[in-house]
């Protein structure tokens, strides 16, 4: 069979192409006799060494969840909501749909509210943090508010936050509750103990509660209002209501009126819990997140009459690679400055602050700082300098005053 001119070429040019690619050296991984790579089993004994379960995990020390829906129960729910999908999907496109929040509201506490409260407390650590990992079902609906002005109030709910201003006052704590029964209350910090870090901060703490009225209970601890360092973020504050089997003895428990002694205050609800685990069960939850303001130092100061600690994260060094004498796509001042000494650079921003600013009178920055354009021959590299400059941004940020 003879070929044409055509078919001949595109067999040359196949196998041209073929024979000039070029060879490619790729990267052998190690052998296994080398032991450069950590085997599974390695693997698996570095990750247990390093997380450690709480010997208390997965144990439910609150009461049953009789509202805990089944697999079943969930399948019925799920036909009767597509029936009636298509009713209230058509009447929400006319804008007709009306929903009773209150209503919603109920059904949610009856039914779902101690599973979705319980998967909050869980995401947000208290379990783990407050009874060891051991956790419960909050049943009753616990209702906390803190009253700080003459026309609002501020709701705890289920991680809120909430400023410190706010928590000055002794919160209102409401919760159904028939008149024969007995309660504990108690408000504890995982994170604010600044005495030691394993043990809580008691903020109040409330026994023998007839009913829903927590003052006739006794006050075993007064309240004390949050007051997070700063610095540290964010802290959580719980609220646990306990539900008695019988009348209690708090004298172990007993803090002295008006106490402001931070190490007396330490706390730990897994302990407290322990001792008392044939009378006490756990009932309800609700918590909030707070972090530092103005209001805090003045707590330090006036009321626990201390010098107000301030914490600082300390970031790590920013890794830079070995320098090299041609980088590409990378501008060279910005590049250079990556390796400069911080000393050099601080004195140079300092050189440039006393040559254009009068000691006495700190520099304003300016509220349109680069409306005046530079002469167009200005190479790139000093424009962009310039303009931090103007700006006070990255390391000329020291040039103006701070607002």
């Amino acid at each position: 069979m003879a070929l044409s001119a055509t078919s001949r070429s595109c067999i040359r040019l196949t196998a041209r192409s073929v024979n000039i690619q070029p060879v490619r050296f790729r990267w052998k991984p190690p052998k296994i006799e080398d032991n450069v790579f950590p085997s599974h089993a390695e693997r698996l004994a570095e990750w247990n060494a390093r997380y450690v379960a709480p010997a208390s995990q997965g144990i439910n020390i609150g009461f049953y969840n009789n509202h805990s829906e089944s697999r079943s129960q969930k399948l019925d729910m799920l036909k009767k909501w597509t029936v009636k999908r298509k009713q209230l999907e058509q009447a929400a496109r006319h804008k007709t749909l009306k929903i009773d929040l209150d209503l919603m509201k109920k059904d949610w506490m009856a039914e779902s509210m101690p599973l979705h409260v319980k998967k909050m407390a869980t995401h947000y650590g208290l379990f783990s943090d407050l009874f060891d990992g051991a956790h419960f079902h909050p049943i009753v609906p616990l209702s906390v508010s803190f009253d700080y002005d003459e026309e609002f109030i501020t709701p705890v709910y289920y991680g809120n936050v909430i400023p410190a201003a706010e928590t000055a006052v002794k919160p209102f704590v409401s919760y159904e509750s028939a008149e024969d029964n007995l309660w504990t209350l108690v408000m504890t910090s995982p994170d604010g103990n600044l005495e030691d870090h394993n043990k809580e901060l008691l903020h109040w703490l409330v026994g023998n509660i007839p009913g829903a009225n927590i003052e006739r209970g006794v006050t075993v601890c007064d309240y004390l209002q949050p007051f997070p360092p700063k610095g540290v973020g964010y802290l959580r504050y719980a609220f646990v209501l306990y539900k008695q089997e019988r009348e209690l003895d708090f004298n172990q428990w007993q803090r002295p009126a008006g106490c402001l002694s931070l190490r007396e205050r330490t706390f730990s609800n897994f302990e407290f819990y322990r001792q008392n685990e044939d009378s006490l069960t756990p009932a309800g939850l609700s918590f909030f997140q707070s972090e530092w303001d103005k209001t805090v130092t003045s707590v330090f100061h006036h009321v626990l009459d201390m010098k107000e600690p301030a914490f600082e994260f300390i970031h790590p060094p920013f890794y830079h690679p070995e320098q090299l004498e041609f980088p590409h796509r990378e501008p060279f001042n910005v590049y250079l400055d990556k390796y400069r000494d911080v000393k050099d650079i601080q004195e140079e921003v300092l050189r440039e602050k006393l040559k254009h600013v009068d000691i006495s009178k700190p520099a304003s920055r300016q509220q349109y700082p680069c409306i005046d354009l530079l002469p167009k021959e200005t190479p790139s590299w000093l424009k962009s300098k310039i303009q931090l400059m103007r700006q006070g941004r990255e390391q000329w940020r020291d040039l103006f005053e701070k607002p």
